[in-house]
């Protein structure tokens, strides 16, 4: 019977090494760039910006967001202008396509700070509005200033960003705690780390006048890390005054992105951690755990599908983080396989 079975098994085993093949052969596949003069940026991803821009602008994609997700108004909103700040950056100042992004980026901070933006999050906090609202829209607001010319930066914004930072520093002063809240006494050390870039960012464009304030609350930040991994929780209790839910890829991926301009050294620490704790392969391919080795769970409303212990929203977002982190063959890596498994499922 064995032998009968040889021949068919030999087959398979020889078509499932020619995928394996084909997989790792178009990791290294470069996406294909305009090389329109002074507009070089990635084609897929001014496509899929411009896709966007129709769905919020016409189809009600946010409030479609805020339906799967608790702060999906919000973040669809922020995601999108950050995202045209990266395009923004590329392009020749004052160009049609500088001009399309920042109006963008304005149309983006006004759909944030509008009733409906501001709807789920509670204004009687400590901090109004709580740690993940302020975090992103100070966050967003100080990127739209930094790409605006110094002739034409527009004063009030600059206001209101000095106002939400000073707010910020005011509320993480005003307690012991490590975290400020995004909910009444739940919090997630991720928002809380946007709001601590909010304030790094002004440093940098406007004057340091945050540097005490930023180092005491990294302070408390490390002395919440998990010890067997030495990275920052996914979320913690106030009350209890510890940890919650361990670590999580899904917000160590985004923390560590903007850890980068707060600390640099502890930066690279938590990356390393962050590398060694979550970093797997699935049939030769890189992607990055929701749960560190040794850890097994299920997927959720913040990881996204979990599939063979990889993270969707982990994996993806880990992409930019490598970058960041200049560990470019990792961001090469994942970032082809994932977007041709993506393409795939479309």
């Amino acid at each position: 019977m064995l032998k009968y079975l040889r021949w068919p098994i030999r087959f398979l085993a020889a078509i499932l090494v020619l995928f394996i093949l084909y997989i790792n052969v178009n990791l290294y596949k470069v996406p294909v760039c305009d090389p329109a003069p002074g507009d070089y940026i990635n084609v897929d991803a001014r496509k899929q910006l411009h896709f966007l821009k129709r769905q919020l602008h016409e189809e009600q994609a946010a409030e479609e967001m805020q339906l799967l997700y608790p702060e999906g108004y919000v973040f669809i909103y922020a995601l999108y202008a950050l995202a045209w700040c990266e395009v923004v950056e590329t392009l020749p100042l004052q160009g049609v396509g500088w001009q399309e992004g920042m109006r963008e980026i304005s149309f983006s901070l006004r759909a944030m700070e509008s009733p409906r933006g501001r709807a789920v999050f509670n204004h009687e906090l400590p901090l109004t509005y709580g740690a993940f609202y302020r975090g992103w829209t100070s966050y967003v607001r100080g990127r739209y200033l930094q790409l605006c010319p110094t002739t034409g930066l527009d004063t009030l914004e600059m206001q209101r960003f000095q106002g939400e930072c000073a707010a910020i520093a005011q509320a993480i002063s005003l307690t012991e705690k490590p975290y400020l809240e995004t909910y009444d006494y739940l919090a997630w050390p991720a928002d809380n780390i946007v709001c601590l870039a909010a304030l790094s960012l002004h440093d940098h464009i406007v004057e340091p006048r945050f540097q005490a304030v930023k180092n005491d609350w990294l302070i408390r930040i490390k002395s919440t890390l998990i010890p067997e991994y030495g990275l920052i929780p996914h979320a913690y209790d106030l009350d209890g005054d510890r940890p919650l839910d361990g670590v999580r890829g899904s917000s160590q991926s985004l923390m560590l992105i903007f850890l980068l301009d707060i600390d640099s050294v502890f930066a690279q620490e938590q990356y390393q951690n962050y590398r060694r704790h979550f970093l797997a392969y699935r049939l030769g391919l890189p992607g990055i755990r929701e749960y560190p080795h040794g850890e097994v769970g299920f997927g959720d409303i913040d990881s996204g599908p979990v599939v063979m212990g990889i993270g969707g929203a982990a994996s993806i977002v880990g992409i930019n983080t490598a970058i960041m982190y200049e560990d470019w063959q990792l961001a090469l890596n994942m970032r082809a396989f994932l977007g041709r498994a993506l393409w795939k499922i479309k």
